[in-house]
């Protein structure tokens, strides 16, 4: 099976159809549709533009791109911080319990579709440092062993997340298909500009792996600071 098939097998785990594909938040988007702030296409714009798109790509992008390097270093440690960060950061308290479920579920789908993938060298790295395998670690984890280049790891990751809060919201916002399809591009076309704007700009040098820091394997990490030593790996 060539790359390009196993990275579309792969894929289809992340479609919002299933539940391990819906994520494990809404990013605030239904707090903001119950609330009232949310309640048409351009409100759904809004929001998406100026909050779910700079939030997903300085996190979950950019943790994506961390493991990547941090797996490529065989740097299990910092592959558990990054990981604890992105769960900290993102996931509600209430909710953490089943965000750890979300990752262990896609970890037992990708197995059924890939098993020739050592799912226990992930696994141990989780248990050894007592880390989650959030939905973006394990995600990231998977592709950099398929071989699939962070780039379009990344930008799966991020398109399936959009896809997936558009979906939601188009089901109580009175938005008819063409509307919905036509946000679908506008918006595609703004995170795919978010992620190389923030890439760009976070962009590192060469790096040996004895001397790499926090910052060289997720660059925005600075912007992180909260849980960071509560949840050191």
């Amino acid at each position: 099976m060539n790359r390009g098939n196993k990275l579309l097998d792969y894929v289809k785990l992340l479609d919002s159809s299933i539940h391990v594909g819906g994520f494990t938040h809404s990013f605030g988007m239904d707090v903001h549709i119950a609330e009232g702030s949310i309640r048409n296409a351009d409100d759904l714009e809004s929001f998406m533009r100026c909050q779910l798109h700079p939030s997903i790509v300085r996190l979950e992008g950019m943790a994506i791109k961390g493991i990547y390097s941090a797996t490529d270093h065989n740097d299990t440690w910092r592959t558990a911080l990054i990981d604890k960060l992105v769960h900290v950061q993102r996931t509600p308290s209430d909710q953490r319990e089943q965000a750890a479920a979300m990752g262990k579920r896609l970890i037992k789908l990708a197995r059924a579709l890939h098993p020739w993938i050592e799912f226990s060298q992930l696994e141990h790295t989780l248990a050894k440092y007592e880390s989650v395998g959030c939905l973006s670690t394990v995600h990231a984890w998977i592709n950099h062993y398929l071989d699939i280049p962070v780039e379009e790891a990344v930008m799966g990751y991020l398109h399936s997340a959009m896809n997936a809060c558009i979906t939601e919201a188009s089901r109580v916002l009175p938005m008819p298909n063409e509307t919905t399809q036509e946000l679908l591009v506008r918006l595609a076309a703004d995170l795919e500009h978010e992620w190389n704007t923030v890439s760009a700009s976070a962009a590192d040098g060469p790096a040996q792996p004895t001397s790499m820091s926090m910052k060289s394997l997720f660059p925005s990490f600075h912007m992180l600071g909260a849980g960071l030593h509560a949840y050191r790996a």
